[in-house]
Parts: structure tokens; sequence; C-alpha cells
């Protein structure tokens, strides 16, 4: 298979929201336990999460772009490959990254991938880069899921992905 094996798992209210009051709630509490139990045994090398929970995650931080940056074109993979993989959905480039390594909630330290449209600027791209933020370019202006999952398979070696976060990913 030239792409990697593909699971959602989602822990999410009926409305597809990740966060909320049912959070709170102690069933919810019971699910969520579980719910991290069965990502453990899934034994994926990646969790994949779109912008918004990315967002979530790095409490709104905003990248600082340096104007008029120029990089090369295409792909770009920082020098630590080491597993397991942190995948942003991230079409256009808006994340603020701190550096190219997250940790969150309970789980390792992750390598961190962002995937782009041609639409993310060089200066976010050069930005990316500067945090050692690996990143692969999947479509002009809109997501090409095809390619970004080719690509995750290809140059990262992800044999199994997980889908993680809320209940839509915006491909724009």
């Amino acid at each position: 298979m030239d792409r990697p094996y593909v699971i959602c798992h989602i822990l999410s209210s009926l409305d597809g929201k990740i966060n909320g009051p049912f959070m709170a709630a102690e069933a919810t509490g019971l699910l969520s336990r579980e719910y991290g139990k069965i990502r453990t045994e899934m034994n994926a090398e990646a969790w994949l999460y779109g912008t918004t929970t990315a967002k979530e995650f790095l409490n709104f931080r905003e990248p600082v772009l340096e104007e008029n940056a120029c990089v090369p074109e295409g792909d770009f993979i920082a020098g630590d490959e080491t597993t397991p993989y942190f995948v942003a959905l991230d079409a256009k480039g808006e994340l603020g990254w701190e550096s190219g390594r997250f940790a969150n909630k309970g789980r390792a330290e992750a390598h961190v991938i962002e995937i782009l449209t041609e639409a993310a600027s060089m200066s976010y791209r050069a930005y990316l880069r500067k945090c050692g933020v690996s990143y692969i370019l999947a479509g002009k202006a809109e997501l090409d899921c095809e390619i970004a999952m080719e690509k995750l398979h290809r140059l990262f070696h992800i044999e199994r992905l997980l889908i993680c976060g809320g209940g839509a990913a915006d491909s724009t």
C-alpha cells in the first residue's frame, strides 16, 4: 500500500464537538480513559488533527512571520524523524509552533508535520523551517488528501495514522 492505514478515532459529542460542558461529565471521564487506552492499543505512528483542534492545543498562539521570506520549493523534512508524529492539517498556514516537537495530554512527545497547500505563504514556510517543523504540500488551493497520505507514507514511513480531533476538517 502506498499510503497509511487510516483510522478515525474521535471522542466527541453528537454535534462533532470535542470541547464543551459535556467534557466535565463523570461518564465522559470514564469514556476518555477508555478512549486513551484504545488509542494506545492501536499502535499508530501518527495522529492527525485539524487546524481548529491544533490551535486549541497551541493556546491560539500566532506564528511570527518575516516579510519577504523565501524558501526552496517543495516539501521540508526537519532532521528529527523519530516517531510518533503529530500531523496538523493546516492548509493555509495558521498555526503558531514553538518547535518541531509537541507533547499533549499524557501522550508521548511527537515530531510535528504540517500538511499545507501551495496557498500557504513562503513566509509561513520559512517560519516552520526556523521552528524545525516538517511540512508537506498537498494541493494548490484545496487539500488533496490522496497526495497528503502518499507523502506521509513515502517521506515519513507512516503505516498507521489516527485521525483525531473534531467532527470536521476544512480543506481550504
